[in-house]
């Protein structure tokens, strides 16, 4: 159900509230329901979806800009600064600006006392048993994939359009829809010279479907020159602070309206590494500060301005690892399950980092990423590590719904209907053996090496923002991407410019 069905048997139910089958509800949101017994709010059971809260200016709501604009002042969470600068979003309920916050997305929360109640416990994620063979584990991931994309296209019969590139999920996504006869229209970002764009075309020509080209560089280059009302327009427009950053002259918000225009549900394969083995680990047991040694250590030491804050940032991250799976964010170092491991991918960077763009997404149109549901999420926590490596299942699966989809080339050199090569499983395994010490000092390493190339702000940006304040935050000669250099300059220009 969806839509006023949907809504008629909310309102029908006559329990208690957190009765209610919150796994079996897909999409990301956040829903507020008035009843006798009180004034309710409840995320999906992912928590994709967000809700912020001014705290001692009355407000909630579903833009960050709205709940900051509620706040007596303004004043930066230095952690979480440095967080959404180096990692791209904050992975938990506190945010860059101080006493602005997220409501609690596991919690089912009465706004009139302000009382809350648990709903969507981490472990109801680790209950399905798990396939003894490859081939079970194929049949009931592309049975588990068939009911979402049958519920989704039952649910929004109109057009359907999508984004094909050279990687698996946004395949898994063509395949799902081939299956069940929908043709959607294709869309590809990239310069004609783009390996996306090279592997996109092929795939819609071999299917004869039209597919549109979409060259953001080129937009870009064709818009006027960024100013501050141009950032004061992206501000509002992307609720503060996405975790791409600001810094474009219009085309990222050009072509997010295009993609839902005419209301066409957009369709995104965000989330479908939870068929593969996202993090590059071997099986076996793993602790949170582990994961963030593997994961999310994409800078240099210097890059803090003492090592107070250096150490600060480094018990963060496993901390919220931790309270991401329910369990307690004092043993950092202590031994985690391997699933949990797997579900450290949903439950906190899919959450927080995936749930910033989306949010920006539905704030314009019908925008949902289906590889990756309550549904799908169980299902793929319990498929045993070995089938995911390498992308094994994922092309598997798409071979198996759809033969003529997985024909042709992909972005990993080799066709998914034969699986993966040789040479590609070759390169994941020099990732998944490399030790993890070597991996938390990947970027040094590339800088000893030569391979790393210091970010710099363009002239136009620092133009348009002029002078700005941030600096004690985080040392910007010290940044190894520019994405990072963006969203330095956007939390710059939120606290410059304003909501």
């Amino acid at each position: 159900m969806t839509g006023r069905a949907a809504l008629q048997q909310l309102l029908a139910h006559e329990g208690p509230l957190s009765d209610l089958p919150f796994q079996d509800f897909s999409g990301s949101f956040v829903v507020l329901l008035a009843r006798p017994d009180g004034v309710w709010l409840f995320h999906d059971a992912l928590g994709i979806g967000k809700a912020y809260e001014a705290r001692g200016g009355g407000v909630i709501s579903t833009s960050f800009l709205a709940c900051m604009a509620a706040l007596a002042q303004v004043q930066v969470d230095r952690l979480r600064a440095q967080e959404y600068v180096l990692l791209g979003a904050t992975h938990g309920c506190e945010t860059p600006i101080r006493g602005l916050r997220a409501l609690d997305p596991t919690l089912l929360h009465e706004l009139r006392d302000g009382s809350t109640t648990p709903v969507h416990a981490p472990a109801q994620q680790l209950r399905a048993p798990a396939p003894g063979r490859f081939d079970d584990a194929v049949q009931s991931t592309v049975a588990a994939v068939q009911t979402e994309f049958q519920e989704l296209t039952r649910a929004h019969p109109g057009r359907i359009g999508m984004a094909l590139s050279g990687g698996f999920d946004s395949r898994a996504l063509l395949a799902a829809l081939d299956h069940l006869g929908v043709a959607p229209q294709l869309y590809v970002y990239g310069g004609a010279d783009s390996e996306d764009v090279r592997v996109a075309r092929h795939v819609a020509g071999a299917l004869g479907m039209p597919i549109r080209t979409i060259d953001k560089s080129a937009l870009e280059r064709e818009r006027p020159p960024l100013d501050r009302e141009r950032l004061r327009a992206n501000l509002r427009f992307f609720d503060g602070l996405p975790p791409d950053g600001i810094f474009d002259r219009g085309s990222d918000q050009a072509t997010r309206l295009m993609q839902v225009e005419g209301g066409m549900l957009n369709l995104n394969g965000g989330g479908g590494e939870i068929l593969r083995n996202f993090f590059y680990l071997r099986d076996g047991h793993y602790s949170a500060t582990d994961v963030q040694a593997a994961f999310y250590a994409g800078w240099l030491d210097e890059v803090f301005p003492s090592a107070t804050d250096r150490e600060a940032f480094l018990a963060m991250v496993p901390a919220e690892i931790l309270r991401s799976l329910g369990r307690p964010d004092d043993s950092p170092h202590s031994p985690l399950d391997r699933r949990e491991v797997e579900l450290v991918y949903t439950s906190y960077r899919l959450r927080w980092w995936m749930g910033r763009n989306n949010a920006c997404a539905a704030r314009y149109g019908t925008f949902m990423t289906p590889l990756v549901s309550p549904r799908m999420v169980r299902h793929a926590a319990a498929l045993p590590l070995a089938f995911k490596d390498h992308g094994r299942l994922e092309a598997a699966v798409i071979r198996a719904l759809s033969p003529r989809v997985a024909a042709g080339p992909s972005a990993y050199g080799f066709d998914f209907g034969r699986g993966p090569s040789w040479r590609h499983r070759l390169n994941v395994h020099l990732t998944m053996y490399r030790p993890l010490f070597v991996r938390h000092h990947s970027v040094r390493v590339q800088r000893l090496l030569g391979r790393l190339k210091v970010p710099a702000a363009p002239l136009e940006w620092q133009q348009a923002l002029g002078k700005g304040a941030g600096d004690e935050w985080l040392r910007p000669q010290a940044l190894t991407r520019m994405d990072q250099v963006n969203r330095l300059m956007t939390l710059r220009a939120l606290l410059e410019i304003g909501p």
